[in-house]
C-alpha cells in the first residue's frame, strides 16, 4: 500500500523535469544474474523487464529498489535454432501491453518478436534477417522503427533506420528504409516529431524530422548532429525531451534539449540499455559484467 501511495504521489508531482540526478540521493545497485542488454519499465506498476543474452530470454521483477523486492524471474524465452548465437537487443512496450524485442542475429537471423502478457512468443516480423538489429522504437500498435547495420568482411559497417508496418495477413510485414548514411546506429528515441539516432561508430547522436522522413519518397541521409557522445548505446527519452544513454566506456549521460551531454552516473563495468521510469522519477540502467564470477546489475539512478 505504501509503495502504491508513493508512486501515485510521484506521478502527481511529476512536472516533466527529468534532466539531472536528484540532489542528496545515491545510485542503487541491484545484482542481476545473466548477461543483460535491453531494459524496459511498465508505466502502470513500475515492473522492470530485461533481456538476457545468456538464456535468450526476458526476465522481470514487479519492482526493484525496495527491501521486499522479489527476485527476477523468467518472463519469456525467445526460440533459437540449434547452434545459433543468441543475443537480444532493445525491448519496448506496445500500446496493447505486449512486449516487442529485437534479436541481433549476427548477420544471419535477426528478427523482431512479440510477447503477449501471458508470456506467449510470436514472430512479429519476417524482415531482412541479414540486418543486425539494435534499436527499437514503437510508434503505435502496428508500426515501429528498427535501427540496423550490415557488415561484409573487412568493409566498414553500413546502417540505417527502417519503419516496419504490420500487414493485415498473418506475418505480412512491410519494411521501408527511411534514414541512411549511418555506420552503427544503436539507440532510437523520439520527442514529438523528432527522431534521435545514436551512432556508436561516429560518436554522435543525430536528429531527424520523423514525419518528413516517413513522408519522403526516398530515405533521408542522417546529417544533422544533435550531440557529440562517446560511443552511445541504446537510448531513452524523458517526457521533456532529455535523452539518456551510455557515454564512454563506464558512464551514463543525460543529453539536454540543446544537445549538452552530462555524466549522471559512472563506475559502470559496461553500461548498456536504459529506461526512464517517469512515475518514480528514476532511470534504470543496465551494467553488464564481463567476468564469469561477477554478476551483472541494474543501476537505479534518481532523476528530477
Amino acid at each position: 500500500m505504501k509503495r502504491r501511495l508513493m508512486a501515485a504521489i510521484a506521478m502527481t508531482a511529476f512536472v516533466a523535469a527529468c534532466g539531472s540526478v536528484a540532489p542528496g540521493t545515491s545510485v542503487q545497485t541491484v545484482p542481476l544474474a545473466g548477461t543483460p542488454n535491453g531494459v524496459a519499465v511498465r508505466d502502470a506498476d513500475g515492473a522492470v523487464f530485461v533481456t538476457d543474452d545468456r538464456t535468450n530470454g526476458i526476465v522481470m521483477t514487479t519492482h526493484i529498489g525496495d527491501e521486499d523486492a522479489p527476485a527476477f524471474s523468467l518472463y519469456a524465452r525467445i526460440p533459437a535454432a540449434t547452434g545459433e548465437r543468441t543475443g537480444l537487443s532493445q525491448i519496448a512496450f506496445a500500446p496493447n501491453g505486449h512486449l516487442l524485442v529485437e534479436q541481433f542475429g549476427f548477420g544471419m537471423s535477426s528478427a523482431i518478436y512479440d510477447i503477449a502478457p501471458s508470456g506467449q512468443v510470436a514472430l512479429a516480423s519476417d524482415t531482412n534477417s541479414a540486418r543486425r538489429r539494435l534499436g527499437l522504437l514503437v510508434l503505435d500498435g502496428g508500426t515501429f522503427l528498427s535501427s540496423w547495420f550490415t557488415k561484409e568482411g573487412s568493409a566498414p559497417a553500413v546502417g540505417g533506420v527502417s519503419v516496419i508496418t504490420r500487414g493485415t495477413a498473418p506475418r505480412q510485414v512491410i519494411e521501408r528504409d527511411i534514414v541512411t548514411g549511418l555506420a552503427k546506429p544503436v539507440g532510437l528515441a523520439a520527442a514529438g516529431d523528432t527522431l534521435y539516432i545514436g551512432d556508436q561508430t561516429a560518436n554522435r547522436i543525430y536528429k531527424v524530422d520523423l514525419q518528413a522522413a516517413r513522408a519522403a519518397s526516398a530515405p533521408v541521409a542522417a546529417s544533422d548532429v544533435f550531440a557529440a557522445v562517446d560511443a552511445p548505446d541504446l537510448l531513452a527519452a524523458a517526457p521533456d525531451g532529455t535523452l539518456y544513454t551510455k557515454c564512454g566506456a563506464h558512464a551514463v549521460c543525460s543529453v539536454s534539449k540543446r544537445g549538452r551531454a552530462t555524466v549522471i552516473a559512472d563506475g559502470f563495468e559496461s553500461p548498456r540499455g536504459v529506461a526512464v521510469d517517469v512515475a518514480r522519477r528514476r532511470l534504470i540502467a543496465v551494467d553488464r559484467s564481463g567476468a564469469p564470477n561477477k554478476p551483472s546489475a541494474l543501476r537505479v539512478v534518481p532523476i528530477k
